[in-house]
């Protein structure tokens, strides 16, 4: 069986609830469960902090649920 580097697979990304496993798939790189590459996520308190960091900019605001 093929295995790749280890890495993360991210499950719920970008909510209250995500999780990460140990992951050796083919990837090689962190992802989320649908395959996707997880390396371009903002977490929840990075885009809080460009949120911020903006001026409260609408345009800069990447906070999940927000409506900008």
């Amino acid at each position: 069986m093929p295995t790749g580097a280890k890495h993360y697979r991210v499950y719920e990304a970008n909510t209250a609830r995500e999780w990460t496993e140990e992951c050796r798939c083919t990837l090689g790189e962190d992802h989320d469960d649908e395959g996707n590459a997880t390396s371009n996520y903002l977490g929840e308190d990075e885009a809080e902090d460009i949120w911020r960091s903006s001026g409260m900019d609408p345009d800069y605001d990447f906070r999940s649920g927000s409506t900008g």
